[in-house]
């Protein structure tokens, strides 16, 4: 849920808002679960309410029916594991080439031309690099408690 702090003080009209998809595959896939579908009715609902909503999600996604219009900026690299194949102990980890490491790192090129930016992502990085961003960031987790690290920096 984004808090209403958040949302309060940019109320003033319509938001420009970026939304970071999952890491784990392209959205319409189905390799990203519940969270493709997540993503897609907050960006429909969002653009019907006045907002504008662009996406970065991994090479290849699109998303169906009205929300289809809604632009997605595609990034390439290396699909990032899912945690529920992971042991709570497991450390974090980035591939090579990590898509999860491009997304973040365009999401911070291009922040200032958004109001606010919503990750969907379950994973540590984004977390971790929320304090250094200039825009707000918000979190969707949309999960339950699956790893140790993670559960320690969404705490912090």
């Amino acid at each position: 849920m984004i808090a209403p702090a958040i949302l309060s003080p940019l109320s003033r009209s319509s938001l420009k808002l970026l939304f970071v998809s999952t890491p784990v595959g392209a959205l319409g896939s189905g390799l990203g679960g519940g969270v493709d579908l997540t993503l897609q009715n907050i960006a429909e609902a969002l653009c019907q309410r006045g907002h504008r909503v662009q996406i970065l999600a991994p090479t290849g996604s699109h998303l169906t029916g009205s929300a289809a219009e809604i632009p997605i900026i595609p990034v390439a690299g290396a699909l990032q594991p899912m945690a529920q194949t992971e042991s709570r102990e497991s450390p974090i980890l980035l591939p090579k080439n990590s898509v999860l490491a491009h997304c973040w790192d365009q999401a911070r090129q291009i922040e200032q031309d958004y109001d606010l930016i919503l990750n969907f992502a379950y994973d540590w990085l984004p977390f971790y690099l929320s304090s250094f961003l200039q825009r707000p960031v918000a979190h969707l987790v949309s999960m339950g408690s699956l790893l140790d690290a993670i559960d320690q920096i969404i705490e912090q």
